[in-house]
């Protein structure tokens, strides 16, 4: 029998974050689960108060209540079930748990699920979720081969983010979540973040001083794993290479520690930045659509 309980500690956290490394280890890939970078943006970059965050996920245990085997994590209507690999074929049973105990009838339950991952699209199909038309271009590169580095115009220059650039970055970072906002004070709890000392978090430096592009790679040194999350270039500097040289510095410095592969996920819809990720050496790795059911009794 599953038991679940809240998470309401920072060791419960980390918890959390072990388990998902085990699973990214364990696959060598990223699909079909979330990275402990995904954790930690989610948890930092969007809310005044992170402890928001732990409490709206849930510890799972099995049988004897000692050992932790995944979680549960809920942000308004959409939840994320992490599992130990070995535990995988308990899922139906968590989303069972999931729409009795925690949503009441009549809620929208959602399910963002890629589709390389069989299981979880026939299982939501079974229990009766449908498909929206809602979705995410998913890449991967393989650094193994990667392309070299490529130049900035004259005078710009590729550095490491400071803490007086946090007003440059917080007004830039508009533009790499579809119009979501964050804070001064926000990103500079991301930058406490457990992941962010694992990352590379980059900027473009115009001879002016002026910062018109980021990019964050977050690095998982346990799986190997990174993704990329998020990369931005003002508009009057787009079309000059800016985002490429930026995005390959940042891959190749993951790459000279050991990483294997880097994800990204973007905007079905935002086919420019597709074509700028293909342009690096990402190759598809499947669409994530919305899946969607309405509780009733």
């Amino acid at each position: 029998m599953l038991n679940y309980r809240r998470v309401d500690n920072e060791s419960d956290y980390e918890i959390m974050r072990r388990i998902i490394q085990k699973r990214c280890s364990d696959t060598g890939h990223l699909y079909t689960q979330m990275h402990v970078g995904n954790l930690d943006f989610e948890r930092y970059a969007f809310r005044d108060d992170p402890e928001d965050f732990l409490h709206n996920s849930w510890l799972i245990t099995d049988g004897d209540k000692s050992a932790t085997i995944g979680f549960i994590n809920i942000e308004d209507d959409e939840f994320f079930i992490a599992l130990l690999p070995d535990k995988n074929h308990l899922i139906s049973e968590v989303i069972d748990y999931i729409e009795h105990h925690i949503y009441e009838r009549g809620s929208k339950v959602i399910f963002d699920i890629n589709t390389n991952d069989a299981q979880m699209n026939d299982m939501l199909l079974d229990k009766g979720y449908t498909r929206t038309s809602s979705y995410r271009y998913s890449g991967i590169c393989d650094l193994s081969s990667i392309q070299s580095k490529t130049d900035l115009p004259d005078g710009f220059k590729i550095r490491e983010t400071m803490s007086n650039d946090i007003g440059s970055r917080v007004r830039l970072f508009v533009l790499a979540t579809g119009g979501e906002e964050t804070t001064p004070e926000r990103y500079m709890n991301l930058m406490k973040s457990p992941s962010y000392s694992d990352a590379f978090d980059l900027v473009v430096e115009t001879p002016e001083g002026e910062i018109v592009a980021y990019c964050t790679i977050w690095n998982d040194p346990v799986s190997k794993i990174a993704i990329l999350e998020p990369l931005a270039c003002v508009k009057e500097q787009r079309r000059k290479g800016i985002s490429k040289a930026l995005l390959l510095e940042c891959m190749h410095k993951v790459k000279d520690l050991g990483t294997k592969f880097v994800y990204v996920g973007t905007g079905g819809k935002n086919t420019t930045s597709q074509r700028l990720y293909k342009s690096v050496g990402f190759e598809d790795g499947g669409l994530t659509y919305e899946w969607e059911k309405v509780l009733t009794d």
